[in-house]
């Protein structure tokens, strides 16, 4: 039966058994093939002697992969598969076959043996020892030496590593060989595993698991079918027993087409990785045919070749061409890296339209990273052969540069430029094409900025090169220094740099301005918010803030000042006898108009480039200067402020005429470190001129932002003791020239009545009113406003008497000309900010005076109180009187709430007077001066909602929320049914980003104005008593939920809950023991405050000073006594002292 079972084969056969496995084989190996053997072990033929050598290191490794891997795997095959293993038990040989078929299952199953018991999901932690054997095995060669030497073990094989990718796709169901040599019924098999797996209902397989023991599974997947389809070629297995390969590519096949996404995935990757092994194999099979003399190895390489092409194609056209577009995107990812390195690999196949078109269309994929996979691969092409894929190149690169300034993903944007930058080096971009990369150096997203830099600066010395070449045909560069030996403010080399990057900046940037020169320029926001705490930055600054690292020509910016202090308009119009080199040079670099404008803008960068980045690289230092770095032309803090001083001024002479140059030249002043001035002991007299300057520019211009750049350069300089005196003196001077022209209007015009003047002198008052607003934001106001006039003039009210008289201009009259109108609301605004900033320095005086036990004359205290009274008159007939909701309503209704708080910060002073007094006069006067201290009337309290209903429903259309905001409650006013059709109507011819701009600028509009709301509130100085009492926080808090994060976090500082929370929270921590260290009792303040809960709504603490955590005790901010929503008792003000703390904190 044995010899039935296992005859000797042919000795002409070329698919007989070729390894006994059995390490004294070669030994006892005996060559007579006429007779049939008891031991089918030691059957050899004498034609495979030849072939004995190259066997020999395989078969003497095998048996320890045979102990090691020969029992449970039998055992498993049982108890699965008994028909098929019976068939081999008859047999003698079984012993010689098993190993051989099992062979591939050994290595693949056995660490997956669990996955048969329990679980797939469970099976993972054991899944690293079993990536770990598959690679050992695949590298040994064990996998693929046994695998075709007969017919039957060909099949067993094919069945272990069918059984092998199931498992690795989480599936513990196998197949027999009765499956295997059934290739129709390949599929029907299939959908019974699925079914058997999507009854278990597994979720997760290896290749997706996140599993600490499943990270390197796909890597060793991937490393054993490669290495198993080379040791196949390099064995010749792959090219004897051709079924092997095409069972292999049935299954793969039918799997990568399977609905269930563990099998698609894991055969579609195991595809990929065999097809990449096969374009491994056609590589070798190319050199061979290279270095292969005779007629009979090439005929057999090039029919191996042939074979290796067509399993090549066949992957190709069952896999990749179906799952490129798989739903999966991570099964899409796969194929485009699989096809880059295809590509890269085996161009001579690959390297054709009919394949590169797939890269193509993949440009247009969904998932971001797989549009970034594509670009990763077309990098790689490109690099190495563009020149031959023109027509590819054609046809795609309009999307990449679409991708490149327009994809929603910002890696996949980097990713393009990198690509559209390969083709710049190559010449293959169109001119349209380098200015829309060329522009994004003005993109928002800091990372595209870097990312396109080295484009920028590459295409700008493309163009100064070319300026050179002109100047040198000319013979105009001849004696025109270079480098370090060349003049800083005369002519040299550098300039040319200099001159060709405000051409390219300037076309740029003139491109931008077309293509937004459609849409409505919205300018600032007057009567909202007047002071402007930061300038935004111009694309050309952001555009220089990466130039800075790439252009020494701007990093070194003395040399640029030098560039833009040179007198180019005279040496640009002179002429001479003769053509003179120096003159054509000079024409060719001079800078026009706008160009000086960039590259002022490009120094103020530069500047603050340069003194952020000393810092950082002079602390980074620790080993002494390379010669790189020796050869750093970055400028020193201590020299940059020695340099500005001298600068500044002779650059404010030259462009200060025209604000946006001025404004430009004036924010330099704000980057001087005045310590190190201080500390190198230069003379103030430098100084001096330099204020001179700034005080000559906030004179002659009316410009806002000249102005505001003034302004902040003067209190910059106040901030240092030694020159406060010399600045005061200078502010002196300001104060007297606005002050004497608001005297001048007052004398002329009746001041208080709105529309009796033109546009002419409404712009003079305007300018006059804005200048004092920004003065008195800067310096105490109080003495000059309330001087009286000179008694020659006809008119002796103090300067703040006409202001508070100017804010009844805002009592809204109709007008026919709308800008008369606007001009008029932003006097009223000018005016109202001035007065603000006057009841705030004035607060501030009485505080001081107050709390160094002094007293106020009560005459002062009347002349005060009639001011603020009239004050406050004019604002709310401002706001009363206007129906729309436009900028000065709540402009002026916030600076309502502002006067009530401002006064409440006097309340803890005043508070210490009355207990701590020990005198009846003393006690009188603690009550006299909480007069000044007013609560907000109830009757009030409808407009302020009136208001507010307005503001919201203002920023719910532009959100398209205005219909799910909430119905107001029984006891609240219904909402005033007045669609507002002509918004509707403003918004529809709107861009998408004006569109959003006007939204922003309604939320804005609503936080602050709820702001406003909740300050007063919560300083109980509204909303607290009466009839009204709780009805504005309830009106508040009606649709907290519904207008956005910013609008919730806001009115959320009405939640009594979360303030008594913090102030729990905040006083247990103050009964802390603290560190001996002061510094070491702040650290553990700032860490216990970062780790509250992420409701903590007071995340953003206010300065030590005034948000300590003694000073938030002290106040007891809403511990005891929270507010209550019902209307309170007239008695209550007995318990007052308990909150009269809070507003303090609110004021400050």
């Amino acid at each position: 039966m044995d010899n039935n079972a296992s005859p000797s084969p042919d000795p002409d056969a070329t698919t007989r058994r070729r390894s006994g496995r059995v390490v004294r084989a070669p030994t006892k190996f005996t060559p007579d093939t006429a007779t049939q053997s008891t031991n089918p072990k030691r059957k050899r033929d004498d034609q495979d002697d030849e072939e004995e050598d190259e066997e020999e290191d395989a078969e003497i490794e095998a048996p320890d992969s045979d102990e090691e891997m020969s029992n449970e795997p039998d055992n498993d095959s049982d108890e699965d598969h008994p028909a098929p293993r019976s068939r081999k038990k008859s047999s003698q040989t079984s012993r010689a076959k098993k190993p051989s078929a099992k062979k591939p299952k050994i290595n693949g199953s056995k660490p997956l043996r669990p996955a048969r018991v329990t679980h797939a999901a469970k099976s993972l932690p054991s899944r690293p020892k079993k990536s770990v054997r598959i690679e050992d095995a695949a590298v040994k060669g064990h996998g693929s030496t046994p695998i075709c030497s007969d017919r039957t073990n060909a099949v067993a094989a094919t069945a272990d590593l069918v059984n092998c990718i199931l498992q690795c796709a989480g599936c513990d169901q196998l197949i027999t060989e009765d499956d295997v040599l059934d290739l129709d019924n390949v599929a029907g098999r299939l959908a019974d595993l699925q079914s058997i797996y999507q009854e278990q209902q597994i979720t997760d397989y290896p290749l997706i698991s996140r599993t600490k023991h499943s990270r390197s599974f796909r890597d060793v997947l991937i490393s054993f079918f490669e290495c198993l389809i080379v040791d196949m070629h390099q064995g010749r297995l792959m090219y004897r027993d051709e079924t092997f390969l095409d069972n292999l590519h049935t299954w793969l096949a039918s799997m990568s087409s399977s609905s269930l996404r563990p099998f698609r995935h894991t055969a579609t990757t195991i595809s990929l990785a065999v097809q990449s092994a096969l374009v491994t194999v056609a590589n070798d099979l190319d050199y061979r045919l290279k270095k292969s003399t005779e007629k009979r190895d090439k005929e057999q390489t090039n029919k191996d070749r042939k074979a290796c092409a067509d399993a090549i194609q066949s992957f190709f056209d069952t896999v990749f061409v179906h799952r490129y577009r798989d739903v999966d995107p991570k099964i899409r990812t796969e194929c485009v890296e699989a096809l880059g390195n295809w590509i890269i690999s085996l161009p001579v196949i690959f390297l054709e339209p009919g394949y590169l078109r797939y890269l193509g269309w993949m440009l247009s994929d969904t998932n971001a990273p797989t549009r970034l996979e594509v670009l990763k691969q077309l990098t790689k092409v490109f690099r190495r052969d563009a020149g031959q894929l023109g027509h590819f190149i054609d046809r795609f690169r309009p999307r990449l540069v679409e991708m490149a300034c327009k994809d929603s993903d910002v890696a996949v944007r980097i990713a393009a430029i990198g690509v559209i930058d390969v083709l710049r080096d190559q010449d293959l971009l169109e001119g349209e094409e380098v200015d829309a990369i060329g522009k994004l150096i003005f993109d928002n997203e800091l990372r595209i900025r870097k990312a396109v830099v080295g484009f920028f600066v590459a295409c700008t010395k493309d163009a100064i090169s070319e300026k050179t070449k002109d100047l040198r045909d000319s013979e105009a560069t001849e004696d025109i220094p270079r480098g370090k030996k060349a003049s800083v403010d005369a002519p040299r080399m550098e300039w040319i740099d200099l001159k060709c990057l405000a051409e390219t900046l300037a076309i740029y940037d003139n491109q931008i301005e077309e293509e937004h020169q459609s849409g409505q320029i919205l300018g600032l926001d007057v009567a909202v918010d007047l002071l402007e705490s930061a300038v935004p930055e111009t694309r050309i600054s952001l555009a220089a803030q990466v130039l800075f690292e790439k252009v020494n020509a701007i990093k070194q910016w003395t040399l640029l000042a030098g560039y833009l202090l040179f007198d180019h308009t005279t040496s640009s119009k002179s002429r001479s006898k003769g053509n003179n080199p120096d003159l054509a040079f000079k024409k060719a670099v001079a800078p026009t108009t706008e160009e000086e404008s960039i590259l002022l803008d490009v120094l103020s960068s530069a500047v603050k480039s340069s003194l952020t980045h000393a810092p950082e690289h002079d602390r980074s230092r620790k080993k002494p200067q390379t010669g790189k770095e020796a050869e750093d032309v970055r400028i020193s803090p201590e020299d940059t402020a020695a340099e500005l001083v001298i600068v500044i001024p002779p650059l404010l002479s030259k462009f200060g005429a025209e604000p946006d140059t001025a404004a430009i030249v004036l924010r330099l002043a704000h980057f001087l470190d005045l310590e190190i001035f201080k500390q190198l002991r230069q003379n103030t007299n430098r100084y001096e001129k330099l204020l001179d300057e700034i005080v000559t520019q906030f004179n002659r211009h009316d410009d806002k932002r000249v102005l505001s750049e003034a302004t902040a350069a003067l209190l910059h300089s106040r901030q240092y003791g030694e020159l406060e005196e010399i600045t005061d003196n200078k502010l002196s001077y300001l104060w007297e020239t606005v002050i004497t022209s608001l005297h001048n209007f007052d004398k002329t015009y009746e001041l208080s009545s709105r529309g009796n003047l033109g546009e002419a002198p409404l712009r003079e008052l305007s300018t006059v009113l804005l200048k004092i607003s920004k003065l008195a934001s800067i310096s105490d106001c109080i003495d000059v406003l309330e001087a009286d006039g000179d008694s020659s003039e006809s008119t002796t009210n103090p300067a703040i008497q006409i202001l508070a008289n100017i804010v009844h201009r805002g009592k809204y009259e109709p007008l026919d000309d709308q800008d008369i109108d606007d001009l008029e609301d932003e006097v009223v605004s000018f005016a109202i900010k001035t007065c603000q900033f006057y009841f705030m320095w004035k607060t501030l005086a009485y505080s001081r005076l107050l709390s160094t036990t002094g007293s106020i004359a009560d005459a002062e205290l009347d002349r005060l109180s009639a001011l603020r009274q009239t004050f406050r008159r004019h604002l709310i007939e401002t706001l009363s009187s206007r129906a729309a909701i436009d900028q000065l309503r709540l402009f002026a209704t916030g600076s309502l709430c502002d006067l009530h708080l401002t006064f409440a910060t006097l309340r803890p002073t005043i508070d210490q007077l009355r207990p701590s007094s020990s005198s009846e006069s003393q006690s009188s006067n603690g009550e006299k001066y909480k007069t000044l201290i007013q609560d907000i009337e109830s009757g009030l309290i409808p407009e302020l909602i009136a208001i507010f209903d307005g503001t919201e429903k203002q920023y719910a259309k532009k959100i398209k929320k205005d219909k799910t905001l909430n119905e107001p409650a029984e006891d609240e006013d219904p909402m005033a049914d007045d669609e507002d059709e002509e918004d509707e109507d403003e918004d529809e011819g709107l861009s998408e980003e004006e569109r959003f701009t006007a939204e922003l600028k309604a939320e804005k509009a609503l936080c602050e104005l709820t702001a406003k709301y909740v300050l007063v509130i919560t300083a109980r100085l509204v909303d607290h008593k009466g009839s009204h009492g709780g009805k504005l926080r309830r009106r508040l808090l009606r649709n907290q939920n519904k207008l956005g994060n910013n609008f919730k976090e806001v009115v959320t500082y009405l939640d009594e809950e979360k303030l008594a929370e913090r102030t729990r929270k905040k006083a247990a921590h103050a009964q802390a023991p603290t560190s001996a260290k002061p510094q070491k009792a702040q650290l553990s303040e700032a860490i216990v405050i970062g780790d509250d809960d992420e409701d903590d709504i007071f995340d953003d603490t206010p300065p030590p000073e005034e948000g300590s955590r003694e000073d938030l005790r002290a106040k007891g901010l809403l511990e005891d006594d929270p507010i209550e929503d019902d209307d309170e008792n007239e008695d209550e003000e007995a318990e007052r002292p308990a909150h009269e703390s809070d507003d303090d904190v609110i004021g400050d």
